[in-house]
C-alpha cells in the first residue's frame, strides 16, 4: 500500500467498525440509487418523447388531406387565405396543439395559424415524409409532408405542441425517485443503527474495559452484558484477565524471592570486590617491583656488557694479534650482540605489556642492517653448515627511514630461530617491495629454512608469548618464546603484517617453514643507489650452494660482468686452460667445499690470475689464502663485498675519527662502573678526546665545582651514567643544572648514558634537565654522533654581534643553512666559504649547458650534468636545491630506466624544472652574498 493510500485510509477512518460499514455498503448502495435514477430519468424521457411524437403523428395524417385542399384553394384563389387560415385553424382544437403552419419548398409561410409574426424556420429534410421533434422556444416542431407526388414542390405542414406535459412527467418521476432513496436512507440508517448497538457498541466497550485494566486492577469483576458471540467472547477475555491476575501474582512472589536472592548475592559480591581490590593493589604492586626489577636487572646485564664490548672493541684495533685471536674476538662480539639481543626481548616485552613500546625514525642503509644481522648469526651457521643466502631486489630502496634497531631485532629472532630449527640445508633470506606510493613503501621481507616445520597445533599458538613448538623441541633447542610475539608487535607498530607458510604446501619436495613480514618505510633523498658498470670484467664461478649461485649470477648481471657460470669441479678445471693468460679483469670465484688446500693447489697448477674463495669467516684459513693469493669473499655474499672484490679493493677496516683531533675536547665521564670509565675514557682517547673520571655523582659534582672556582674552561660534554649509589644520575643532574643557574653563560651538555630500557626513559631524562639519551652498551660511531652534534657549536667562530650575524639569521636556512655547511666543512669556515663561493660560481656554466642538452635533447648526457650538480650540493648546507636537484635528475633518469623516447609533454617538464631550478639558484645566490660580502 502507498504512502497515499495510507494516508487516505487513516483520514477517513476505515480501519474501524463504522468507517468500513459506510464505505462496504452505505457507498456502494447509494451510488447504485443515484445510477437508477439517472436511468429512470433518462428512459422516462425517452417514452414522454415518444409518446408526444405518436400523437403528432396521429395529428398531422389527420389534418393531412384538409391542409392539402387548403393549400390548393389558395393557390387558385389568393383572396380565399383568410378563408383557408379560418378552416385550419380547427387544428388548433388537437389536444396541446399551440400552432400550425403551411410552408412551401422555400420554407416560405403559405398559411398559418397561432403564429403572428413571421420568424425563421430549421431547415426542413428533402427527402424525408416526416420530420421532428425539433426543439423551439421550449417546445417541439413536427412536420409531414402535403404533396408526396412531387417532393421538390411539395409543402410541409408543421404543428408545434406543448413540452409542458413532458416537464410534469419528468417531475412526477423525480418526486418518486426522490422519496425512494429518503426511504432506503432511513432503512439504511435503521441497519446501521442495529449493526452499531448488536456489535460495535460491545467492542468499544470491551476496549474501554480493557484499557482500565492495570496490574492493581486485574482481580476486579468484568460486566458482562453482551449477547452472541460478543458475550462468548467477553467471558473469554474475563477467563484470560483471571489467569492474568493469578500469574502476576506468582511474579510478583517470584520477583520478591529473587530481590532476595540478589541482595544476598550483591552483598557476597561486595566482599568479593574487596578481596580483587586487595589481590589487584597487589599485582600493581607486583608489576611496579617487576618495572623497578626489569630496570634494575637492565643496568646490570647492560652495565657489564658495556665493558665486555669495549673491550673487544679495543683488542680489535690492536695491529698485532694473529687471525685465531682475531677470530675469536670476533666471535666473542658477535655472541655479546646475540646476549644483547636476547636481553632486548626480555625487556621490550615489559615495554609491550606496559604499553610503552616507541620506534624511533631516522635515516639508515637498510640491506646493510639486514646484512649485518645474517654476519653476526653466520658463526652459528656455520657450527651446523648450513649455507646462507641474501637476495636483495632491484627494486627495493637502500636508503630509508626508519627504526633500524628493531628491524635488525625482528629479522635477528627469526634468522636466529631459522638456525635454530634447521639441522642442516640452507636459510635464505629476500626483501622486495610489496607496494609503495609517493614516499611510503611497503617492504616485504622473508626467511625461508629448510628444518623441521610446523605442525597444526604449533601454528596456532606460534606468535603467544612464551611459547615454542612443543615440550621436547623446547628442551631440545631452548629459548624464551618471545621473539615472534615481540616481532609481531614491532611489525603492527610499523603498519605490517607478519606470517609464515608451510614450504610443502608451496612444493611437495621441499621442507621446512618461511617467515615473512612486512614494515612501512619512508624514503630519504638519494634512497636507491645505481648500479655501478663492470663490464670490462670477467668473472668464472663455481658456487655449489644453489641459492647463493643465483644472487651471483644477479648481482654480476646488473653490473654487467662477463659471467661463466660452471657446473662442476671438473667443468672448472676445463675452463681454467683459456684463463691461464687472463688479465687483471678476471676473477675466479670458488666454493669452499671439500679440502680446499687441495682445490687451491690444482687451481694455482692451472690458472695464476685473481681468485676468492667463497666460504664463512671461521673456516677460512687466511694462511693458505696468503699461501695461495687467493682473497676471501665470505658468506653470506654481500653486494658490497663483491663490488670490492671487482675494484680489487682490500676489505675495509674500521677507519679511526679524526676529526677531534685539532678541537681541544674536555670530556667528564660519570659512573660508578669502573671497567666502563675504563672503556669509555679509551674509546674518547682513540678520538683524540681528553677525558676525567668521576666514580660517583658527588665525585662529578665537586670536579665541576672545582673547575668554576679556578676559573676553567668548562667541560665540553658530560657522560652521566643514571642508577649510582647516594646520589643518582637525575640528582647529579639537577645540581649541575642548578649551579649552572648561578652562573653567566654556562651550560654542559649532559648526555644520560644508562643501561635503562624503558619507553620512558628517555622523556623522564630530558624533564629533568638532560640533553640527550645513549644505551649501554655504546658503541664508538655513538660517540662519535654525539660529540659531532653536541660540541660542533664550540668549533664555529664566534659570530655573535657582528654584521654576519645578523645577515646569516635573515637567511632563510632551507635556501643557505650555513651552520650545516660548516659542519660538511669539519667546521672550518674558510673551506666552507670556497666551497659555497665555488658552487656559486658554478651556476652559469651549468645552466648554461643544460639548456643546450634540453635544446639538442641529449638526454643521457642531461642526466650525468645533473648528477654532477646535485653530487657538489651536498657538500654546501642547500637544502632546497639539494632536492629540487635531485628530483630533477630522478626524473630524467625515468626515460633511461624505462627505455623510451622523450615526448612533447616529457621535454615541457623538463623545461618546468629547469625554470624552477634557475629560480632557486637565484635565491642562493642571494643568499651566498649575504654570507660571502658581509
Amino acid at each position: 500500500m502507498s504512502n497515499f493510500n495510507r494516508k487516505l485510509y487513516k483520514r477517513l477512518k476505515l480501519n474501524h467498525a463504522y468507517g468500513q460499514l459506510i464505505a462496504l455498503i452505505f457507498v456502494p448502495i447509494m451510488v447504485l440509487a443515484f445510477v437508477g435514477a439517472l436511468l429512470v430519468m433518462h428512459e422516462t424521457a425517452n417514452s414522454s418523447t415518444a409518446k408526444q411524437r405518436f400523437k403528432a403523428i396521429e395529428i398531422l395524417a389527420r389534418h393531412q388531406y384538409t391542409a392539402e385542399q387548403l393549400v390548393r384553394l389558395q393557390q387558385l384563389n389568393p383572396q380565399k387565405k383568410q378563408q383557408a387560415e379560418t378552416i385550419l385553424q380547427s387544428i388548433l382544437n388537437e389536444k396541446h396543439v399551440i400552432s400550425a403552419v403551411v410552408l412551401n419548398s422555400q420554407q416560405q409561410n403559405v398559411l398559418s395559424v397561432g403564429y403572428r409574426n413571421k420568424r425563421d424556420w430549421p431547415k426542413i429534410p428533402q427527402n424525408a415524409t416526416f420530420f421532428g421533434p425539433i426543439a423551439n422556444n421550449g417546445n417541439y416542431l413536427y412536420g409531414m409532408r402535403l404533396n408526396t407526388a412531387a417532393p421538390q414542390k411539395s409543402e410541409w405542414l408543421v404543428i408545434e405542441l406543448d413540452n409542458q406535459p413532458l416537464a410534469i412527467t419528468r417531475y412526477r418521476v423525480l418526486i418518486v425517485l426522490i422519496a425512494t432513496g429518503l426511504l432506503t436512507l432511513l432503512l439504511l440508517l435503521l441497519c446501521l443503527n442495529f449493526y452499531s448497538r448488536r456489535w460495535i457498541a460491545p467492542m468499544y466497550e470491551i476496549r474501554m474495559q480493557l484499557q482500565r485494566l492495570s496490574a492493581d486492577t486485574l482481580d476486579q469483576h468484568m460486566v458482562i452484558n453482551s449477547t452472541g458471540e460478543l458475550r462468548l467472547l467477553q467471558r473469554d477475555i474475563a477467563s484470560v484477565v483471571k489467569r492474568l491476575h493469578f500469574s502476576f501474582l506468582e511474579l510478583k512472589e517470584h520477583t520478591e524471592q529473587t530481590e532476595d536472592d540478589l541482595r544476598r548475592t550483591l552483598d557476597t559480591l561486595e566482599v568479593q570486590n574487596i578481596t580483587y581490590k586487595q589481590a589487584r593493589d597487589q599485582a600493581i604492586s607486583s608489576n611496579q617491583a617487576k618495572s623497578v626489577f626489569l630496570a634494575n636487572i637492565s643496568h646490570e646485564l647492560r652495565t657489564p656488557l658495556n665493558s665486555i664490548d669495549g673491550f673487544i672493541h679495543l683488542m680489535l684495533r690492536q695491529e698485532n694479534l694473529n687471525h685465531e685471536q682475531t677470530l675469536y674476538l670476533q666471535t666473542i662480539r658477535k655472541s655479546s650482540a646475540h646476549l644483547l639481543a636476547l636481553i632486548n626481548d626480555v625487556l621490550d616485552f615489559s615495554k609491550i605489556d606496559a604499553g610503552k613500546l616507541e620506534l624511533e625514525t631516522a635515516p639508515f642503509d637498510l640491506e646493510e642492517a639486514i646484512f649485518d644481522v645474517m654476519d653476526m648469526l653466520s658463526p652459528l651457521a656455520a657450527q651446523k653448515q648450513i649455507d646462507m643466502a641474501f637476495y636483495y631486489a632491484d627494486n627495493v630502496p637502500r636508503y630509508v627511514i626508519g627504526d633500524a634497531l628493531r628491524v635488525k631485532q625482528i629479522l635477528t629472532n627469526l634468522i636466529s630461530n631459522a638456525i635454530k630449527f634447521t639441522p642442516d640445508g640452507e636459510i635464505i633470506v629476500r626483501a622486495r617491495t610489496e607496494q609503495h606510493s609517493s614516499n611510503q613503501w611497503l617492504l616485504h621481507f622473508s626467511v625461508q629454512d629448510s628444518g623441521i616445520g610446523l605442525s597444526g597445533t604449533d601454528r596456532k599458538r606460534l606468535f603467544e608469548s612464551f611459547s615454542q613448538g612443543d615440550a621436547s623441541v623446547t628442551r631440545q633447542f631452548g629459548g624464551t618464546g618471545l621473539g615472534l610475539a615481540i616481532s609481531k608487535q614491532l611489525v603492527n607498530l610499523m603498519h605490517g603484517q607478519i606470517g609464515f607458510e608451510d614450504n610443502q604446501e608451496r612444493a611437495p619436495t621441499e621442507k621446512g617453514s618461511t617467515f615473512w613480514f612486512t614494515a612501512m618505510f619512508d624514503l630519504t633523498q638519494n634512497a636507491f643507489v645505481e648500479h655501478q658498470n663492470f663490464s670490462d670484467m670477467h668473472v668464472v664461478s663455481f658456487v655449489a650452494h644453489p641459492a647463493t649461485a643465483h644472487v651471483l649470477r644477479h648481482y654480476l648481471e646488473n653490473y654487467q660482468v662477463q659471467h661463466t657460470e660452471t657446473q662442476s669441479i671438473l667443468d672448472l678445471f676445463s675452463r681454467l686452460n683459456s684463463l691461464a693468460n687472463a688479465s687483471d679483469d678476471t676473477w675466479l670465484i670458488v666454493d669452499h667445499s671439500g679440502d680446499t688446500e687441495a682445490l687451491l693447489k690444482e687451481i694455482r697448477n692451472r690458472y695464476q690470475g685473481n681468485l676468492a674463495v667463497y666460504g664463512y669467516q671461521m673456516t677460512l684459513d687466511p694462511n693458505m689464502l696468503h699461501q695461495f693469493k687467493a682473497r676471501a669473499l665470505y658468506q653470506p655474499l654481500s653486494r658490497t663485498a663483491l663490488i670490492q672484490l671487482l675494484e680489487n679493493k682490500p676489505l675495509l677496516a674500521p677507519e679511526l675519527n679524526d676529526d677531534f683531533k685539532d678541537r681541544d675536547l674536555h670530556i667528564l665521564a660519570i659512573d660508578d662502573h669502573m671497567p666502563n670509565l675504563i672503556v669509555l675514557e679509551a674509546l674518547l682517547g682513540e678520538l683524540n678526546v681528553e677525558t676525567t673520571k668521576a666514580s660517583s655523582g658527588q665525585a662529578g659534582l665537586q670536579i665541576i665545582q672545582q673547575r668554576v672556582e679556578q676559573g676553567l674552561k668548562p667541560f665540553d660534554l658530560v657522560f652521566m651514567d643514571i642508577q649510582m649509589p647516594v646520589m643518582s644520575g637525575i640528582d647529579t643532574t639537577r645540581a649541575i643544572r642548578s649551579l649552572e643557574s648561578t652562573l653567566d653563560g654556562m651550560r654542559m651538555p649532559i648526555i644520560a648514558l644508562t643501561a635503562h630500557a624503558l619507553a620512558d626513559e628517555k622523556q623522564k631524562l630530558l624533564k629533568v634537565g638532560m640533553d640527550d639519551y645513549v644505551t649501554k652498551p655504546i658503541q664508538i660511531e655513538q660517540i662519535i654522533q654525539i660529540l659531532t652534534h653536541w660540541t660542533s657549536d664550540k668549533f664555529i667562530k664566534p659570530l655573535q654581534q657582528t654584521e654576519k650575524t645578523v645577515y646569516i639569521e635573515r637567511v632563510d636556512p632551507q635556501i643557505l643553512d650555513w651552520k650545516q655547511s660548516l659542519q660538511l666543512a669539519a667546521n672550518k669556515e674558510d673551506l666552507a666559504q670556497d666551497l659555497l663561493k665555488m658552487l656559486v660560481d658554478s651556476f652559469p656554466t651549468e645552466i648554461t649547458e643544460i639548456q643546450q642538452l634540453i635544446e639538442l635533447e641529449d638526454f643521457p648526457q642531461l642526466e650525468h650534468v645533473i648528477h654532477r650538480l646535485s653530487g657538489a650540493t651536498r657538500y654546501v648546507g642547500t637544502p632546497k636545491l639539494q632536492h629540487v636537484t635531485a628530483e630533477f635528475e630522478q626524473f630524467v633518469s625515468t626515460l633511461r630506466k624505462e627505455r623510451r623516447k622523450a615526448d612533447p609533454a616529457f621535454i615541457d617538464e623538463v623545461t618546468q624544472r629547469l625554470e624552477e631550478l634557475k629560480h632557486v639558484m637565484d635565491d642562493v645566490v642571494a643568499a651566498a652574498e649575504k654570507v660571502l660580502h658581509h
